[in-house]
Formats: C-alpha cells, sequence, structure tokens
C-alpha cells in the first residue's frame, strides 16, 4: 500500500513537471499551448520577405591625403512598396554615401570595428531617406589603402 502511493505520488509529480516544462518552452519557442492558435510572431517573420539589392561599387579619397576606399555594397530591403521609394530615391542615397566615405579616416575604417562602425553609419544614412525599409547593409568588396 505504502509502495502504490509512492507510485502514484511521483507518476504525478512528473506530469506536473512535463506540463510546466511544456508550458514555459511554449513561451520561449511560440508554438501553441495545448491547440490554442499561436500569437502569430512566427507568422509574421515569415511574411516580412526581403530582397537583396546591389548599390554597385564605390571608389572614392578618404579625409586622408593620398588614401582612398573601394567598397561594393549590398544592402538587404523589406519587399514592400516603400522599396520602390528607396530605388527611385538611389542617386540621391548614393550621393548620400558618397559623402560619408569621404569624410571617412583611414584610422577609422581599419579592423572589424570600422566595418561594422561604416556598415552602422550608412543604414542609419538610407534609414533617414527611407525609414524602416533596409534591413542589413553588406560589403562585397572592401578595400582601403
Amino acid at each position: 500500500m505504502k509502495n502504490t502511493k509512492s507510485v502514484v505520488l511521483i507518476v504525478i509529480v512528473t506530469l506536473v513537471a512535463l506540463s510546466a516544462g511544456y508550458i514555459v518552452a511554449s513561451k520561449v519557442w511560440g508554438f501553441p499551448i495545448f491547440g490554442a492558435p499561436s500569437d502569430g510572431n512566427n507568422q509574421k517573420a515569415e511574411t516580412d520577405k526581403t530582397v537583396m539589392y546591389n548599390l554597385g561599387q564605390f571608389i572614392t579619397n578618404l579625409v586622408d591625403p593620398g588614401k582612398y576606399i573601394r567598397v561594393t555594397i549590398e544592402i538587404e530591403m523589406l519587399d514592400t512598396p516603400q522599396s520602390q521609394d528607396l530605388i527611385s530615391n538611389i542617386s540621391e542615397i548614393k550621393t548620400d554615401i558618397y559623402a560619408l566615405l569621404r569624410s571617412k579616416t583611414y584610422e577609422e575604417l581599419l579592423g572589424e570595428s570600422g566595418l561594422r562602425d561604416l556598415q552602422a553609419d550608412i543604414l542609419e544614412r538610407i534609414d533617414l531617406k527611407c525609414p524602416g525599409v533596409v534591413r542589413n547593409v553588406y560589403f562585397s568588396e572592401f578595400i582601403i589603402q
């Protein structure tokens, strides 16, 4: 009798622990709780389609005499009607990027931190013209001399 009560108690504690684990896991990873509909966060990520757009190669002088940068830039942008606004303003955006590149020194662009800072600066410049359209900035070529 005593042994049976222990087994029943262990089974009940195990079921409670498994249920609690499932509920916590469903909140962390977003799957539905016992057949309840999902909150839609996973579906939103699937509908935010992005496209890559090549801005081309930029070659320009740096602030330092005799130093230059050659970089090929691609942007990842949302596939929305607002992305057409960006494409229609591409000359203005490229001019802003050239102005940004010409304002940099050789030292500012050195190393990974220089590259990451430049990515953030370019993203910020584009976001001023077309807010929320561009997700990321990538370099397929990056040379400073």
